[in-house]
């Protein structure tokens, strides 16, 4: 080989090189901050909660609330005020979520049953008043839901089936709500703090696919933000922040929890507060 290939060579190395090195570093993700933020407050200046089996049965409820709450905005709008009162009448895991007065009465009724600890984790099964008939701005829903913690408490994981009845039809839309969400402790001002983070998907279903089935199709995207304080001699609260961010065009649709009214003890928990739905896209979430 003459000297004038071995330049060649060289020079087609030196650009197959500068090349592989342009993509192994990316440009910035403006997402990336964000990111490490919660992994920096999660995991490095947090640690696990500590919650008693009444405290997952109620948090199980109000997840479920405002839930059904946020799969309802895919086809009714962003606003509202419902009422909500939760209770779990004892530490064995037995609960109601009751909405805008409960079933029955124009309302809606959530029940929930919190499975045994096992290694692996704890299920809690919420499901519609089957006495009486559920309503939201007098239309009928269902909600049916396995949703799970693991075994240290740390993951939430929810997974439901929801009905709600068209206003224009008479028919139900079927909608799927899974989502995830990371739940931590902190010791603030010497009041004792359970956080989380996490993320929502809701589905909507479509019939007549080509194979004849149901598929679920992603519809929205939310981020939620919880703060539970314990009482500690002092009021207690809890508070929920759900903020849709995809389609961009509902982008900013708020589903907020606010509950001053808590009791937990002897066993029981217990909280009433109300749900508020409006738009606003400016941060904070």
């Amino acid at each position: 080989m003459n000297i004038h290939n071995l330049t060649r060579v060289a020079m087609g190395v030196a650009l197959v090189t500068a090349s592989m090195s342009a993509l192994a570093q990316p440009v910035p993700n403006p997402a990336q901050t964000g990111a490490d933020a919660i992994v920096t407050g999660e995991f490095l200046q947090s640690g696990v909660p500590t919650f008693n089996r009444a405290e997952q049965t109620g948090l199980c409820l109000m997840e479920s609330v405002v839930s059904l709450l946020a799969s309802r905005t895919n086809d009714f709008g962003c606003s509202g005020s419902y009422s909500v009162d939760i209770v779990t009448t004892d530490n064995q895991g037995e609960g109601f979520a009751d909405i805008a007065g409960g079933s029955g009465i124009g309302g809606t009724t959530l029940n929930a049953t919190l499975g045994p600890l096992r290694d692996i984790g704890t299920r809690c099964n919420v499901k519609t008043d089957t006495t009486a008939q559920n309503l939201l701005n007098g239309l009928e829903v269902t909600y049916d839901a396995g949703h799970a913690w693991n075994r240290t408490n740390e993951i939430f994981n929810s997974d439901a089936i929801i009905s709600i009845k068209d206003a224009q039809t008479g028919s139900p839309n079927f909608y799927r709500e899974v989502d995830i969400k990371d739940y931590f402790k902190q010791v603030i001002n010497g009041r004792s703090w359970e956080l989380d983070w996490g993320l929502e998907d809701i589905k909507k279903a479509r019939t007549n696919e080509p194979d004849g089935g149901v598929f679920f199709y992603p519809v929205q995207k939310w981020q939620e933000l919880s703060w539970y304080q314990h009482e500690n001699g002092q009021e207690g609260g809890l508070y929920v922040h759900k903020y849709q961010m995809v389609p961009r065009s509902a982008r900013g649709c708020r589903v907020e929890y606010t509950a001053t009214d808590l009791f937990n003890g002897s066993g029981e928990f217990e909280t009433h507060g109300t749900v508020t739905l409006y738009k606003r896209t400016a941060l904070p979430i």
